[in-house]
């Protein structure tokens, strides 16, 4: 339990920091310095970690253990991104009156980035074993 805990941190850290990087670079405009990169990063760190960690590595756990049908393991990531992103955008998004369906769309993209880093360090778990 520990071990897979562990390992879920590590992917949920990577996984914040790919997204962060990803999401701030298409959102940084060189041009006028308006939103720069450094600052957009932050922001989507800050935004995405405690998603990842609180909402990302418990519902990941879940659906290792329970879930039976491999073929449709990303669309249930997916849509258990989306999910988490209801009560975050009610307790960090509401007041700005953003479009919840943006917020669920970000949610639904971080746990793709998630399954992808997961899939992809699965092996490498395996063979140092860790």
């Amino acid at each position: 339990m520990i071990k897979e805990i562990a390992r879920k941190s590590v992917i949920a850290l990577l996984a914040t920091v790919l997204l962060s990087a990803l999401f701030a670079y298409t959102g940084f405009t060189p041009e006028g310095d308006l939103f720069p990169f450094s600052k957009l990063f932050q922001m989507f760190l800050v935004l995405s970690a405690p998603a990842y960690f609180l909402g990302g590595i418990p519902i990941s756990m879940l659906l290792d253990r329970f879930w039976q049908w491999p073929s449709l393991e990303i669309l249930a990531y997916a849509a258990f991104g989306a999910l988490i992103m209801i009560p975050y955008y009610f307790f960090a998004f509401a007041a700005t009156g953003g479009p919840i369906g943006v917020v669920m769309l970000f949610g639904a993209s971080a746990a793709i980035i998630f399954y992808f880093v997961k899939t992809l360090l699965h092996k490498l778990f395996r063979k140092y074993g860790f």
